[in-house]
C-alpha cells in the first residue's frame, strides 16, 4: 500500500473529512503552523473540502511544510487514542508507518537549499546487497521490452524501453524530443505546477537533463545496425529509461481525472439497479467506455487508485457506493490485498443510522475471479457469507 493511502487511512481522509476537524479549526491548526492551507493559489488543485486541501498541500507544499504538519497531525492523533477521544481504529503499525514518513520528509527538509527535493514515495522499488542492486523497472516499460529481455536480446530491449519514454514526452507536450518538451510552457503538463524555487527548478532541470541523456542515448542506436549487446550493460540503459519515465509520468492532470470521473458516473446513471448490477458483476460496463489513452498507464491508474482509494466513502448513498466501486473496478490491477482490506473497514452507516454500502460483495467476488492474490481471508468470509 502506498504512503498516501495509509496516511489518508490514518487521519481519516474519507468523505472528504480530516479528523474530527471542522472548517474552522482546520484551517486554525494549520495557522498555529504558519501554513495557509487555504490559499489555492499556494496549494491549487483538487477542491475545498478538508481533505482536498490537505492532499493539495501534499502536492503544492515543501517538504519541511508537509513534514511539519504530518507530524502535527500524528501528535493530534495519539493525544486523541490516549483519551479515547479517536472516532475511528487506527493500527499501530499504520501510526509507525505515517511517523516514518513525516520523519522522512522532516530530515529531507534539513538538506541545504540547492539539494533536489524527494517525494513521498516512489513508484519502483530497490534493493540492495553488497555491489548487486536488484530494481523494480517501471510497468509500462517492462510490459514493452520483456520479450526482447526474455529472448536476450538486449540491444533491442534497451532501444524500445528508450521509444517508451519518448512516446510519454510526445503525449504529455507534443514533443518526443527532450529539448523541445522541456520547455518553459511544457513544465506543467509534466510536472503539474511550474516550480516553486530554485531547488525544485533544478530537480526539474535534472529531470530534463536525464532525458536529453536518453534522447542522445537512443539516437546513437538508432544510427548504428543491431548488435550483441552485455546484459549487464543493457540492464543500466534500461534502468535509465525507467527513472526517467518515472519521473514524467507522476503527475496526472486534474482534466484527465475530471474527465474520467465524469465518465464513471455517467455510466452509473445510465442503468438501473438491476442493470447495472448485470455488467457490474463482471465488468462489461466498462467495455463501453471511450476511455483516454493516458489510462493504459501503469503510473496513471496507480494515481488514480491511490486518490479514489483514499475518497472512498460507503456513508452517502447507494449510488455513491456503487461509483466507488466502478472507480475502483477501472483501476483493479492497481489494488492490492492490502488496499481491499481498507475497503472493507471503511464505514457504512450514515449519520441517520441507514446503511448506504452497496455492490462491495459483488465487487469483491469479481476480484476474486480476475485478482485472487488480493483476496483476504477476511474478504474470503465477506463472499462467503453472501451464499
Amino acid at each position: 500500500m502506498s504512503d498516501k493511502v495509509v496516511l489518508e487511512a490514518v487521519l481519516g481522509m474519507s468523505g472528504g473529512h480530516v479528523l474530527d476537524f471542522s472548517n474552522e479549526s482546520f484551517g486554525a491548526f494549520f495557522h498555529d503552523l504558519g501554513i495557509d492551507v487555504y490559499d489555492a493559489e499556494r496549494y491549487p488543485g483538487f477542491g475545498d473540502s478538508k481533505a482536498n486541501r490537505l492532499r493539495a498541500l501534499w502536492r503544492g507544499g515543501t517538504e519541511d511544510e508537509v513534514g511539519r504538519s504530518l507530524q502535527a497531525l500524528i501528535e493530534y492523533i495519539e493525544a486523541k487514542r490516549l483519551t479515547g477521544f479517536l472516532s475511528y481504529e487506527v493500527n499501530d503499525e499504520s501510526m509507525d508507518r505515517a511517523r516514518a514518513v513525516a520523519g522522512r520528509l522532516a530530515e529531507s527538509a534539513k538538506r541545504p537549499a540547492d539539494t533536489p527535493p524527494s517525494s513521498v514515495s516512489f513508484t519502483t522499488e530497490a534493493t540492495v546487497t553488497n555491489n548487486k542492486i536488484q530494481i523494480e523497472i517501471h510497468e509500462d516499460i517492462y510490459a514493452h521490452i520483456s520479450r526482447y529481455l526474455e529472448t536476450e536480446d538486449n540491444f533491442h530491449a534497451v532501444e524500445e524501453s528508450y521509444k517508451v519514454v519518448r512516446e510519454a514526452l510526445r503525449e504529455k507536450t507534443g514533443s518526443e524530443k527532450a529539448t523541445d518538451a522541456f520547455k518553459p510552457d511544457n513544465i506543467p503538463a509534466l510536472f503539474g505546477h511550474e516550480p516553486s524555487g530554485q531547488a525544485e527548478k533544478d530537480f526539474f532541470d535534472g529531470v530534463k537533463y536525464l532525458n536529453m541523456a536518453i534522447q542522445f542515448l537512443r539516437n546513437e542506436k538508432s544510427h548504428t545496425l543491431a548488435t550483441s549487446m552485455e546484459r549487464n550493460l543493457a540492464l543500466h540503459y534500461i534502468s535509465l529509461a525507467s527513472l526517467a519515465y518515472d519521473l514524467i509520468t507522476r503527475y496526472v492532470s486534474d482534466d484527465l481525472i475530471q474527465e474520467v470521473e465524469d465518465l464513471i458516473t455517467a455510466e452509473r446513471r445510465s442503468y438501473s439497479a438491476t442493470r447495472f448490477y448485470g455488467v457490474f458483476r463482471d465488468g462489461r460496463w466498462l467495455d463501453r467506455l471511450s476511455l483516454p489513452s493516458d489510462l493504459s498507464s501503469a503510473s496513471v491508474r496507480r494515481v488514480l487508485k491511490d486518490k479514489w482509494l483514499g475518497e472512498a466513502d460507503f456513508t452517502r448513498s447507494y449510488d455513491d457506493s456503487n461509483i466507488v466501486l466502478m472507480r475502483l473496478q477501472m483501476v483493479a490491477d492497481a489494488l492490492s490485498k492490502s488496499d481491499i482490506e481498507l475497503l472493507l473497514a471503511l464505514p457504512i452507516v450514515d449519520g441517520n443510522g441507514f446503511t448506504q454500502e452497496a455492490g462491495l460483495t459483488t465487487f469483491l467476488e469479481y476480484m476474486q475471479q480476475k485478482y485472487p492474490a488480493t483476496i483476504s481471508a477476511k474478504a474470503e468470509a465477506r463472499i462467503a457469507g453472501r451464499h
